[in-house]
């Protein structure tokens, strides 16, 4: 195990990179993971890590023989590096360098049935709660617009709980084609959205393919959206709020979704 004990150190300086920037990430074609549930559940989940930074005391506190047979490189790293490798104030002293999922096979030939689409959301904390639901409750595909957090940074990755290695996530530059693309397989797009011809969600018939959209937090989904989907639908509410959180909205359209199968 490779000794690391300067921050100027150009494997750390690399790992730090994909901590902080998308871009860093798009280019190597990596992620970092910390915390060694995270990293196991990667692992788990069929990801091989290429590099495993880790501190004498987290060793000393986990089994980390697992990830450490599987890595590539295995780096002992000072406890004061740490920080350089975590956005949070106390770091868990043990992160994996993995490559980003590939999952155009798999998304080629998964049934869709039921799925939901994500327009536009800026919450990570949201994605996080919606990809653990969706895995949750058995659904087959997570579609994403592209301007939606990015699935590997720091904060997604931890809201999902590992839920990102293991549901199919499509994203994508035009959600508007991929609503196509689903009606035109035969699965019926429902966009939740207070809408004129909006029909109270209770009373859709999910019994065949179908997809829900979820907007954007403050201002749901555009017209562009809403036009390319089957039917507008409404969740009733009997209360005086005007609208439910995004993750909470996705959370009652997938258990109507998935009470009819």
């Amino acid at each position: 195990m490779q000794p690391i004990t300067s921050k100027e150190n150009p494997k750390l300086k690399a790992a730090a990179k994909l901590l902080q920037s998308k871009k860093a990430r798009q280019n190597a074609g990596e992620f970092l993971a910390e915390g060694y549930r995270l990293c196991a559940d990667a692992l788990r989940s069929g990801l091989v890590p290429r590099q495993v930074f880790v501190t004498q005391q987290t060793l000393q506190k986990y089994d980390c023989t697992e990830l450490l047979d599987a890595a590539k490189e295995t780096c002992l790293i000072e406890p004061s590096l740490a920080g350089r490798l975590s956005d949070t104030q106390t770091p868990q002293g043990i992160f994996c360098v993995f490559p980003i999922l590939d999952n155009s096979d798999r998304l080629a030939t998964i049934k869709k049935n039921r799925v939901v689409v994500l327009s536009s959301l800026q919450d990570p904390g949201n994605i996080g709660t919606i990809i653990r639901t969706a895995e949750a409750f058995g659904l087959d595909l997570i579609v994403m617009s592209s301007d939606c957090p990015d699935l590997y940074s720091p904060k997604t990755l931890r809201a999902t709980m590992g839920g990102v290695f293991r549901m199919p996530i499509l994203v994508t530059d035009d959600l508007v084609g991929e609503i196509g693309c689903l009606r035109n397989q035969g699965v019926a797009v429902y966009a939740a959205a207070l809408h004129e011809q909006s029909t109270p969600i209770t009373k859709v018939n999910f019994a065949h393919p179908s997809a829900i959209v979820i907007g954007n937090e403050g201002n749901g989904l555009t017209d562009e959206v809403i036009e390319a989907c089957t039917q507008p639908v409404i969740i009733p509410m009997a209360g005086r709020a005007e609208s439910l959180n995004a993750a909470v909205a996705a959370t009652v359209a997938m258990w109507e979704m998935c009470r009819a199968n």
